[in-house]
């Protein structure tokens, strides 16, 4: 068969993807690894461990070659099929993209991978972007649905054994030792509150997700089908100990690490675990993770600016974390600082229940309403959004990198939707960033500076809040804040919703396994050169040692590559080096 065909009528997105993936076919089997014939020569290939053990994204064609020929060789990917479900997406407002799933085996696994196809300038359809991921390893079988729960009930005793303990039960935790059970690795989760879901109930009781339910719920189980589009905390809180339940997971609450240590010649974790600080128990496994929430609440302390004559302030100054609700509070004239969602919220809650409430926006921050984060989730033209699962393979179908180029286009596309809710907010003194540094630029990129809206802006606007927006905070006086214009604002209560410090993978390897095993991990964190994120999810340069940190979406889709690259280690699938498949 001919690489390239060449067609004289119009064809359906369906023919055009059956005639890319014979080409592609076609490259991947050339002996001399060419894909100028299926890639455009700006295209992205990412791989979730499909063709390497681990995440990488590759730019530009020539890159491309040169990276995949060794991988693809040993992989021998076959039986490729084109499943249903081919769609038009739209990246901005003239682009117009073919997108869809492949399916294929390799010597090891069963895969898939999503393209997003674009016209050349000879008007054939070529890969801009191509993302394959390993779904499961051959001869290993899903165990959910057969045995369910998961695990048989737990054997609490002074020492025990298992092949993964997780640290941490929340989201993240939670889906990792899931996935991981399904695939029959024996898996014990540590969690240091007294209660499965903790990490949620102890946050502002207004907060619910910003994403729709659909988008949300952790592997196997969905959300119960009462629970409204967005989900308050609370029930977040209570799913998660559901979770936990209705799969039989191991979990031990109130446990805390008192000592760790690994045997190199053994690849043994040991560890000393002191559960509500009067039992110890000693734990031995071959991996680690954690999952306590790396640059979030449960990883990192909250920052609080040092700001002179807060000693002179005669009424109270909290965190955003130590807020619950304004019934808790009983302030009439509070100030909140902070550009973010929780600095919105708290603001929306305070005002809702009477306090006179000024929200002090420092610098511009990114506004979107849920109607355009509904409309981003499914990036579709015209058509319903498929199953999560489907859908969880077309939201990541962009790499990062190419979403870096296109976040411009993509949020000029949805300018329409909040046109109306921006323009009223900058008549009330707030600051809008510009359109290059938009709203997917500050979640991807700087994950912060943005809110999406639900109910703030209207009060903002309706002057039940008021804004103090780009000037510094000069110092407290004793009835208030003054700032550097001179001003002076009159409060009762000061909150504070400045987030937390950053904390890289060794700073928290530091702090829960102590410094010895934190010598040996990769100072890593944020985007490496690939726009990867680095060290979570994959390896970090330490044996046996993994990190696990997201949203609920995150927990969902990633906790299944980590558990498949522990699964693959357990088999022997890896080089020493870790670099490449045996």
């Amino acid at each position: 068969m001919s690489c390239v065909e060449t067609f004289s009528a119009p064809l359906s997105a369906e023919a055009i993807s059956s005639a890319w993936l014979s080409a592609l076919i076609c490259d991947l089997s050339s002996p001399s690894f060419t894909l100028q014939n299926s890639f455009t020569n700006d295209s992205y290939w990412r791989d979730l461990l499909a063709f390497t053990p681990d995440f990488r994204t590759l730019h530009a064609l020539p890159k491309i070659q040169q990276f995949f020929s060794v991988p693809v060789a040993v992989a021998r990917p076959n039986r490729f099929r084109l499943l249903p479900g081919v769609r038009h997406r739209r990246v901005g407002p003239t682009r117009l993209f073919i997108q869809g799933i492949i399916q294929f085996h390799t010597v090891i696994a069963q895969c898939t991978g999503v393209f997003t196809l674009t016209q050349s300038e000879d008007s054939s359809w070529k890969a801009w972007s191509f993302v394959t991921m390993m779904d499961r390893l051959s001869g290993v079988i899903d165990r959910f649905g057969v045995h369910t729960p998961l695990c048989r009930s737990a054997e609490w005793n002074s020492i025990m054994d298992y092949t993964a303990v997780v640290v941490g039960a929340g989201q993240c935790g939670l889906s990792v030792a899931a996935r991981l059970e399904n695939l029959g690795i024996s898996t014990l989760v540590l969690e240091r509150s007294g209660a499965v879901g903790d990490s949620w109930r102890s946050r502002y009781e207004s907060l619910e997700t910003n994403t729709p339910k659909a988008f949300n719920h952790l592997p196997f189980v969905a959300f119960p089908e009462g629970c409204g589009k967005y989900i308050p905390c609370r029930d977040v809180a209570d799913y998660l100990e559901n979770y936990q339940r209705t799969l039989g997971l191991h979990v031990l609450t109130s446990a805390h690490i008192s000592a760790a240590s690994y045997d190199a010649s053994s690849s043994t974790w040991t560890l000393s675990i002191s559960v509500s600080g009067k039992i110890y128990i000693t734990v031995t496994a071959r991996h680690l993770i954690g999952a306590t929430g790396i640059s979030t609440v449960g990883g990192a302390l909250s920052f609080t600016p040092s700001i002179p004559g807060k000693n002179s302030f005669l009424g109270s100054i909290i965190h955003s974390s130590e807020y619950r609700s304004s019934s808790c509070v009983g302030a009439q004239k509070v100030i909140v600082v902070g550009g973010g969602c929780s600095a919105h919220d708290i603001a929306q809650d305070m005002a809702n229940h009477g306090s006179q409430t000024m929200l002090v926006q420092r610098s511009p921050t990114a506004v979107v309403s849920r109607q355009t984060i509904d409309r981003m989730l499914t990036g579709y033209v015209g058509q319903d959004v498929p199953p999560t699962e489907i859908a969880d393979r077309f939201y990541v179908a962009l790499p990062l990198s190419t979403v870096r180029n296109f976040q411009y286009d993509s949020m000029e596309m949805y300018a329409h939707i909040d046109q109306d809710l921006r323009e009223n907010l900058s008549r009330n003194g707030y600051l809008l960033p510009g359109p290059e540094d938009n709203f997917l630029h500050r979640l991807s990129v700087r994950r912060g500076g943005y809110y999406i809206d639900r109910g703030c802006a209207k009060l903002i606007t309706s002057g039940k809040i008021t804004v103090k927006s780009g000037h510094e905070i000069s110092h407290f006086s004793p009835t208030g804040m003054v700032f550097d214009d001179g001003s002076r604002v009159m409060a009762d209560l000061v909150i504070f919703a400045t987030g937390y410090s950053n904390t890289t993978i060794k700073q928290v390897a530091e702090g829960l396994f102590g410094p010895q095993v934190a010598d040996a991990v990769h100072d890593l964190g944020g985007w490496d050169s690939e726009c990867e994120l680095a060290g979570i999810w994959r390896p970090t340069g330490h044996d046996g040692l993994w990190f696990a940190e997201g949203d609920l979406f995150s927990a969902r889709f990633y906790s299944q590559f980590l558990a498949l690259q522990i699964m693959a280690r357990e088999m022997g699938l890896v080089s020493p080096d870790q670099r490449t498949y045996t």
